[in-house]
């Protein structure tokens, strides 16, 4: 069997034959070894500039989600109070002891992070929550969710989405959803077991300050968002509307002139 051997040992013919020859015709050994070296500079140059271009095309992707939502967004028609404390991020139905409701607010995020990075295929932390004093008018509750996260005509599969939590519902004709059924923005009820209308949300005899619980949780960024539809000033801006639940008006019943109060409230703000 050939074998090679480091020392002064066995070689193939094949190397006999070589070191007969002397060296093969063309570049030296010097040249040869030079034009390797730069073809391997120019494989990390182009690898190199891939990872630049991979890196240039995710920052184009990301941008800051800003929040406008406060005491101005909340609209009462009513006798209400604002409640003692923040809701439980655990428990969003009920008061948390140890967070003051400083700011006298109605409508509540309790996990909201602002300038929140948009990043395609993660979620952001947004859970709108309202909540009224003890002894306050019952109400009936309604939520409005202006998505202005992107640009005017980007596909609503592309769109950041919501998803509903138990407590709500959409108002029938007021909501934009994706082909799939993806809540993108609207008008939304509090309808804790109600099979149909809006719910009452009991103040007047409560023990305790009450909540309707999140209208949702996260707002979602698809997989196939691109920085290019991102807007410039990405905003998902959320509103309340709390109405006094013993107002018939000329409807039929007190919830159907609620639901008709507050679709005339949210066409004020699309």
């Amino acid at each position: 069997m050939p074998a090679r051997m480091r020392g002064g040992g066995v070689h193939s013919g094949r190397e006999r034959c070589r070191r007969r020859q002397g060296p093969l015709p063309g570049k030296s050994v010097f040249e040869r070894k030079r034009t390797m070296e730069n073809k391997k500079k120019k494989r990390y140059g182009i690898v190199a500039a891939l990872l630049l271009l991979v890196l240039a095309a995710g920052v184009g992707t990301y941008a800051w989600l800003t929040a406008t939502q406060s005491l101005e967004n909340v609209f009462t028609v009513g006798s209400f109070g604002p409640t003692e404390n923040k809701p439980d991020p655990t428990d969003p139905e009920k008061p948390d002891p140890s967070k003051p409701n400083t700011g006298k607010a109605y409508l509540f995020e309790t996990k909201w992070v602002d300038d929140s990075k948009i990043v395609p295929g993660a979620t952001a932390d947004k859970n709108p929550n309202v909540g009224i004093k003890k002894g306050s008018d019952d109400a009936y509750v309604f939520i409005y969710v202006k998505n202005a996260m992107v640009k005017e005509g980007t596909d609503p599969a592309d769109t950041p989405y919501f998803t509903l939590h138990n407590n709500w519902k959409p108002v029938d004709g007021e909501v934009s959803t994706s082909a799939d059924g993806k809540y993108l923005s609207g008008l939304f009820m509090y309808a804790k077991g109600a099979t149909s209308g809006p719910a009452v949300l009991g103040a007047k005899s409560a023990a305790a300050d009450v909540y309707t619980g999140e209208l949702f949780s996260k707002v979602m960024f698809p997989s196939t968002l691109k920085g290019s539809m991102v807007a410039d000033a990405p905003k998902m801006t959320v509103s309340a509307y709390i109405f006094g639940a013993d107002q018939k008006g000329e409807e039929a019943t007190p919830a159907a002139n609620a639901v008709a109060q507050a679709k005339d409230w949210a066409n004020g703000l699309k």
